[in-house]
């Protein structure tokens, strides 16, 4: 499920699969016209573990907050397969468009690869 600012998803546990409900509650930071950062507040349950973190990232870098999200279900230990949890592109789509609407995002905007390597 999708609203500005919220996103949900929600699997049951399955021969292979771990369940999960998770939550990512987003908005972003900064002065207009170009916010500088977009915040993520993951929260909820993966395969029986509690998870609750918050993260920034800058807006050049905040469009692989997936790629973060894995690593922190990943610390928590929760091992889900990525295709499981981030293929779900009829809400991820929207929730893209969001945030790009947010930072004022446009298409070919230059991304600094050392912060990018840095968050990984």
């Amino acid at each position: 499920m999708f609203r500005p600012g919220h996103v949900e998803v929600s699997r049951p546990a399955s021969a292979g699969f771990p369940g999960y409900h998770l939550i990512l509650d987003y908005h972003v930071e900064g002065a207009e016209p170009k916010p500088e950062w977009a915040c993520f507040h993951l929260h909820g349950v993966a395969d029986q573990t509690p998870v609750d973190e918050r993260f920034s990232m800058h807006r050049d870098v905040a469009f692989n907050f997936l790629h973060r999200i894995r690593q922190c279900l990943l610390q928590h230990g929760v091992h889900l397969h990525t295709d499981v949890l981030f293929g779900f592109h009829a809400v991820y789509d929207p929730l893209f468009e969001d945030l790009r609407h947010q930072l004022h995002g446009m298409p070919g905007e230059p991304v600094d690869l050392e912060r990018f390597l840095r968050e990984e």
